[in-house]
C-alpha cells in the first residue's frame, strides 16, 4: 500500500507532533519508524481546517489518552482517502463530502462581509452573541457526535464513569421517556463523585454524578433535572458556549468539521458550563414541557430545585448544579409559575422500578 507523511500526536509521537509515515495493510493502519499499528475499527475521523483542507485520524491508546495522525499534504490525504480499508470508507466519505459543502456554505457567508460598515456591524452582532448561533447552526450533527465523543473520552480518562449498572439503568430508563423522537442518539452515563451535578455534551451524552442521584428524593426530581439537561442538548446550549469562547477562527474551524483543537477544552469545561438566563429560562420552559408529552407530573422539577436553594440558604455547601446554574430561587418561581399556566390533568407521579435498588446500590459518600 502507498505510503503518506502524516504529523502524529500522542501516541508517543508526543505533545508537539512528530512527523512519521504510515499506510494501509489490510485493517491495520501501520506507522513508521515506530513500528506501531491500529485496528482501523478504532479510528474516528474528524475534518477541517480554515486556510486548506485538514484530515485528522483519532484513537485512544492503552492508557486512554488521545492520539491523532494528521496527513501532511493534500496528496497525502489523497492517499488515505483511496487506500483506507472499507471499514473506515463511510466515516472518511460522509465527513469529507460535509466538509466540502460546510466550506463553500461558510465561505460564501464569510464574503458577504466586505466593506467597512458590514465588518463593524458583524463585530457587533459577533458580540451579541447572534453569529455563534448562526454559525453553530451550520455544524452538522456529525461533526457534533464526534465532538461529544473526543470530549467524553477524555472525561471518562479522569475515571469514574459507568456506562452500566443499577444506577446508570435508572438514568437511562427516565431519560429514554423524555427524549423520544430526538434526532440524538443519546448516552447515559453515570460518574461517581459525591458533588451534586448533572451536565451535558454535545450530541446527546448526558453524565449523572452520583452525588445528585442521592441527594434526588424520587424519580420525578431526577427527571425533571434530565428533562432540563437534555433541552441544553436539544437548543444546542452546550455546544454554543463551548466553542463561543474559542473565538471567531476556531468556530469556523469546528463549522468546517475541525474538532481536534477543542476536544480537550470541552473535557475541562463539562459540567462547570455557566449558561446565559435566557438558556436556563428556555432549558426550564422546554424541560418541563417535555416532562409533560411524556405524562410526568413536573412538580418534580420544581421540588429539586427548592431543595438546592434551602441547602445554598443555609449555608451548606453549594452543589454543583447550583453552582453551574445561577439564579435558582428566581427559576424555582418561574417553574412554579409555568406549571401553574399549563395544567396537565394527564401526568401522573413517576415511579421506576429500579429505584430502591439504585439507592441501595449508590456508594458511600467519601469521608
Amino acid at each position: 500500500m502507498t505510503a503518506f507523511q502524516a504529523l502524529l500526536t500522542g501516541a508517543d509521537g508526543g505533545p508537539s507532533g512528530t512527523a512519521v509515515s504510515a499506510h494501509f495493510f489490510g485493517t491495520q493502519l501501520a506507522i513508521d519508524p515506530l513500528g506501531s499499528s491500529v485496528d482501523v475499527a478504532q479510528l474516528i475521523v474528524s475534518v477541517g481546517g480554515v486556510d486548506g483542507p485538514e484530515l485528522f485520524l483519532n484513537w485512544l491508546d492503552e492508557q486512554g489518552r488521545q492520539a491523532s495522525l494528521k496527513p501532511l499534504g493534500t496528496e497525502d490525504i489523497a492517499i488515505v482517502l483511496k487506500e483506507a480499508p472499507a471499514a473506515l470508507q463511510p466515516q472518511l466519505q460522509r465527513l469529507w463530502g460535509e466538509r466540502q459543502r460546510n466550506r463553500r456554505q461558510v465561505s460564501g457567508w464569510l464574503a458577504g462581509l466586505t466593506g467597512a460598515a458590514v465588518v463593524a456591524a458583524a463585530l457587533l452582532w459577533w458580540q451579541g452573541g447572534h453569529a455563534v448561533g448562526v454559525l453553530a447552526g451550520l455544524i452538522p450533527l456529525s461533526t457534533e457526535k464526534q465532538l461529544g465523543e473526543l470530549a467524553l473520552s477524555q472525561v471518562r480518562a479522569q475515571g469514574g464513569i459507568s456506562e452500566s449498572g443499577v444506577a446508570q439503568q435508572t438514568v437511562q430508563d427516565i431519560g429514554r421517556k423524555l427524549t423520544a423522537g430526538s434526532r440524538y442518539p443519546y448516552r447515559w452515563l453515570v460518574k461517581q463523585d459525591d458533588t451534586v451535578n448533572a451536565f451535558a455534551m454535545p450530541g446527546g451524552i448526558i453524565v449523572v454524578h452520583t452525588g445528585l442521584l442521592r441527594q434526588a428524593g424520587d424519580p420525578g426530581e431526577l427527571a425533571g433535572v434530565l428533562a432540563h439537561e437534555v433541552q441544553h442538548v436539544e437548543q444546542r446550549h452546550s455546544l454554543r458556549q463551548m466553542i463561543s469562547s474559542l473565538g471567531w477562527g476556531a468556530l469556523v474551524g469546528v463549522t468546517l468539521g475541525d474538532i481536534s483543537a477543542v476536544a480537550a477544552m470541552l473535557a475541562h469545561q463539562a459540567g462547570t458550563l455557566y449558561f446565559s438566563r435566557d438558556m436556563e429560562e428556555e432549558a426550564d420552559h422546554l424541560g418541563l414541557l417535555a416532562l409533560q408529552r411524556a405524562h410526568i407530573r413536573p412538580d418534580g422539577m420544581l421540588r429539586f430545585f427548592q431543595k438546592l436553594d434551602d441547602q445554598d440558604k443555609a449555608k451548606a455547601s453549594v452543589p454543583g448544579w447550583i453552582s453551574s446554574h445561577p439564579q435558582t430561587a428566581a427559576r424555582a418561581q418561574q417553574i412554579r409559575s409555568l406549571i401553574a399556566a399549563t395544567p396537565c390533568p394527564a401526568c401522573v407521579p413517576l415511579s421506576s422500578q429500579h429505584w430502591q435498588a439504585m439507592k441501595a446500590a449508590l456508594p458511600p459518600t467519601a469521608k
